[in-house]
């Protein structure tokens, strides 16, 4: 049993010795401080909760800007809403205004007229008689 052990030891132990060997090769103001497990996993921990709270500061943000875009698109709507109302106000108002002056000016037209004479009879003139005769008819014809 030993001896199927014996080649993954070797391995081991030769991966130890370049992981060794390269480490020294750096310059040791170069090198990394070494580092423990816990101490990564903690150096870790407090990265991806950095990570996380920029992250949700950065939804806050877009949150933020898109509320105000909703309340500037909602404020504009409430302006061009007043700005039609007072503007179909104002059409009506004027439009009340022309119907009144148009009503004056028609009395005021109506008023210039001439009094209608009263109905009179027609009369006729002197030399002419109303009951003409068949014969003095075919006779002024001729």
């Amino acid at each position: 049993m030993s001896n199927a052990k014996e080649p993954r030891r070797k391995l081991l132990a030769d991966k130890v010795s370049l992981s060794r060997t390269l480490r020294l090769s750096v310059a040791a103001e170069d090198r990394p401080a070494p580092v423990n497990r816990r101490d990564w996993l903690r150096q870790r921990k407090a990265q991806l909760q950095a990570a996380r709270a920029a992250a949700r500061q950065r939804r806050n943000l877009l949150r933020a800007e898109i509320m105000s875009a909703a309340q500037d698109i909602a404020r504009e709507e409430r302006t061009a809403a007043r700005l039609e109302s007072e503007r179909l106000k104002a059409e009506a108002r004027s439009e009340r205004t022309y119907a009144r002056e148009d009503e004056r000016a028609a009395a005021r037209f109506e008023r210039g007229q001439p009094k209608r004479p009263a109905a009179r009879t027609k009369t006729l003139a002197q030399e002419k008689s109303k009951l003409v005769s068949y014969a003095e008819l075919l006779r002024l014809r001729k």
